[in-house]
């Protein structure tokens, strides 16, 4: 048995758009683990940036200090 298909030149230029399995779960019943899952990934996200502010501020703090000691030296 085989499928009836649109050869036409127009149905080859659309695409239809893929479904991620993360959205097909997302369209059924509510599910919980998909929105911990998103707040574990917000949380995460928040902790890196927070990470990455506490880095450069060290840096910079560091920079500085070799900065003002180099003047005194010089």
């Amino acid at each position: 048995m085989s499928e009836a298909r649109d050869n036409s030149p127009d149905s080859a230029d659309k695409e239809e758009p893929v479904e991620y399995p993360a959205k097909q779960e997302a369209s059924g019943p509510g599910d919980s683990g998909d929105e911990a899952n998103a707040l574990r990934f917000t949380e995460e996200e928040q902790l890196i940036h927070e990470q990455i502010r506490r880095h450069r501020e060290e840096r910079e703090r560091r920079e500085r200090l070799e900065r003002e000691r180099q003047e005194k030296q010089g």
